[in-house]
């Protein structure tokens, strides 16, 4: 059997040759380039089988994947972003299981770099993606942060949650960029988003403080992105703050916005007392991970009559 390795690029001079040298061990190597203004097709050349220029500027990845994967001519297809990398342990799992063809479609754990930290907690690991898989098994819907469709009747299977067996992800090099994708991708999640008739949309301080608090509320406690320091504490309510901002940005879209807006004080005071009370429940649950011996104790009790 055999290996086609497909890494999606744009602008990505920076990341894309650990990319391309990284997938050296695939039978096949092919770069689907997005317009790129930089060096990134010429650093490309000498490690590639084939490179393609997609036919649009896109601006987000997903549309593209599905023109990728047509390129495939080898057995298995590794889909790649360029600025991800597959270590070498990861690497020949990967031939092992082309090898003795174990299963069909494959979840990987992917290892979030931002800032040049790997992000532990926050939601970020493992962040396990459909990466890897046999050819024309899987297809990609076009809108932002689409999830993969498997051919029916298949069962994926899941690569243990070790680093050494994660895709590397070079995911945010610092607070601006950060921001800046954060204001380019709520641009398109509102714009895809966006009902045709106003009548079905409706925006409250009730809905928005919903939408922050339950994304914020699982990713700074549940999913412990308090163990990850500042840039927990930082993202955790930034990518809660992008479900609000996606919403703003809706409302923002439409007419008659009077109308749309749909505030009831005693509702919001309601939701507030929820959150309220959510908000102890956590607090008292990470004392409890914290304490000890009689300090453990009543932080359990605490935590009792918070409910």
């Amino acid at each position: 059997m055999s290996i086609s390795a497909v890494v999606i690029a744009k602008n990505s001079q920076d990341t894309v040759l650990k990319t391309l040298k990284s997938v050296q061990f695939a039978d096949e190597v092919i770069l689907i380039d997005i317009k790129s203004t930089d060096d990134t097709v010429q650093i490309a050349q000498k490690y590639c089988s084939k490179i393609y220029s997609y036919k649009e500027d896109s601006k987000f990845v997903e549309p593209v994947r599905e023109f990728a994967l047509a390129q495939v001519k080898k057995d298995w297809a590794l889909v790649l972003d360029g600025d991800e990398e597959i270590p070498e342990s990861l690497a020949l799992k990967l031939v092992e299981i082309d090898q003795k063809d174990l299963g069909d479609v494959y979840y990987l754990p992917r290892k979030n770099m931002v800032s040049g930290v790997w992000m532990q907690h926050t939601g970020w690991w493992p962040d396990r993606q459909l990466r890897f898989f046999k050819n024309s098994l899987v297809s990609w819907p076009k809108k932002i942060h689409s999830q993969p469709i498997i051919k029916d009747g298949l069962e994926p299977s899941f690569l243990e949650a070790k680093e050494e067996l994660a895709i590397l992800h070079h995911n945010y090099k610092d607070t601006k960029d950060y921001l800046n994708r954060f204001d380019r991708y709520t641009d398109i999640e509102a714009e895809q988003k966006t009902p045709k008739n106003a009548d079905d949309f409706s925006i409250s301080s009730s809905t928005l403080l919903k939408v922050f608090s339950d994304d914020w509320l699982r990713r700074f406690f549940a999913e412990e992105g308090h163990k990850d320091g500042a840039r927990g504490f930082y993202l955790s309510l930034m990518q809660a703050a992008y479900q609000m901002t996606v919403q703003m940005k809706i409302f923002d879209k439409l007419d008659n916005q009077k109308n749309l807006e749909k505030n009831s004080k005693q509702t919001l005071l309601k939701d507030l007392h929820h959150f309220q009370k959510e908000l102890n429940y956590w607090i008292s649950d990470l004392e409890i991970k914290e304490e000890k011996g009689l300090s453990k104790f009543f932080a359990v009790l605490k935590r009792k009559f918070s409910l």
